[in-house]
């Protein structure tokens, strides 16, 4: 009796739950942490835009960076960065690159600022707020000009942040189900599948996008592979973890490196130069800031394109490729993942095999009951 209950104590975790409960404590415990961490995450990053050094270049002769500057830094701190350019030619050259997100040009009468909503609705907004108080330093009334608009159906530039966290999303899901649904496949087989479902997905959410609904005049072919690239990028990840720590788990550092770090910082909802320092910079390095910026540069500045998103998306395209490549080989080699061996604890903890009565296994008596039972056929067939 008390080693009865003995066991029964060892087979229980605490609170009175069942060992077999012990999975779905843990996953809540998880939840329960990641619920509150991922609305931080995007509460931090996109709640509050606090603009911090944001360049904006100013042409005339009569214009004093120093006293723009200080208007605008009307709280005390450095919000914006104000550079003089000779003329406006070679500040539109700067603005076309993204290299300021806005002019202020006194050298025309009325004095005008030209703002990139492309680059960032967010910096607009801001310089619009400003408006009276950079008046008064002019000295004239401004005449805003957006000289790189966002397309009428997309306002607030959120289509291609929506592009992108959908590419993200749907790419490591897509490996998920793949994985799941289909486990027999090889190596080469897998990596197929990933790049066929990418492209295929990523052209359609192009199309319907951009041609099919005119949410956003998307160069196709660009933007097609640009997303695609991105998809590939996400399975892959996921396939790495899920070699690695096992298909339980995989889906948690997947989530935590794409959606709860890379989307809110990637720029897409909110300008770079208004984020929080942290996600500014991961934003620069994860997959999903790049996608925006490689979208953006082919869609708005196609004459202006930036290499460094490219770079990125590319290294990570190759080394999460590789990784799970090599992770799969060593564990499982180049053919189908074999289905799980139950490991020695899990087969202890199963208990030991029923014995019958008289000690012997329960296969042996089955075993001497066929042979019995072929025994009595003999007899009475002879």
């Amino acid at each position: 009796m008390i080693g009865t209950r003995i066991s029964r104590w060892t087979r229980r975790i605490p609170w009175g739950l069942p060992r077999t409960h012990l999975p779905a404590l843990v996953v809540a415990l998880i939840v329960t942490i990641i619920g509150p961490v991922f609305v931080a995450s995007y509460s931090l990053a996109m709640g509050d835009p606090s603009p911090r050094n944001v360049p904006i270049g100013v042409v005339g002769s009569s214009m004093d960076a120093t006293a723009i500057s200080h208007t605008l830094d009307d709280t005390g701190s450095e919000l914006f960065e104000v550079g003089e350019y000779p003329s406006l030619p070679a500040a539109q050259k700067a603005l076309e690159r993204q290299q300021i997100y806005a002019i202020i040009d006194s050298s025309v009468t009325p004095a005008t600022v030209w703002i990139s909503t492309a680059s960032g609705a967010s910096v607009g907004q801001l310089l619009t707020q400003h408006r009276q108080a950079l008046s008064a330093v002019v000295g004239t009334d401004l005449k805003f000009v957006d000289a790189h608009p966002l397309a009428p159906h997309d306002p607030n530039g959120l289509v291609l942040f929506y592009l992108a966290l959908g590419g993200t999303i749907l790419g490591f899901v897509g490996a998920i189900q793949t994985r799941v649904n289909a486990k027999d496949m090889s190596l080469v087989a897998d990596f197929s599948w990933d790049i066929a479902r990418s492209l295929g997905v990523a052209l359609t959410m192009t199309l319907v996008i951009g041609p099919v609904l005119g949410l956003e005049a998307l160069p196709v072919l660009p933007v097609w592979l640009i997303l695609a690239v991105t998809m590939f990028i996400a399975g892959s990840v996921y396939s790495f973890w899920r070699v690695t720590i096992g298909g339980k788990w995989a889906l948690l550092p997947t989530w935590i490196t794409f959606v709860i770090i890379a989307n809110p910082s990637s720029g897409g909802a909110v300008a770079p130069e208004l984020l929080p320092a942290f996600y500014e910079f991961m934003g620069r390095w994860l997959p999903t800031g790049a996608t925006v910026r490689a979208m953006r540069d082919v869609t708005y500045f196609p004459d202006a394109v930036h290499a460094e998103p490219f770079v990125v998306l590319g290294i990570w395209a190759v080394a999460s490729s590789i990784l799970f490549a090599v992770a799969r080989v060593r564990r499982y080699g180049w053919g189908s993942v074999p289905d799980e061996v139950p490991t020695p604890a899990a087969a202890a903890s199963a208990g030991p095999s029923p014995v019958a009565l008289d000690g012997t296994p329960p296969d042996q008596h089955h075993d001497d009951q066929d042979e019995h039972d072929r025994g009595g056929r003999d007899v009475e067939g002879k």
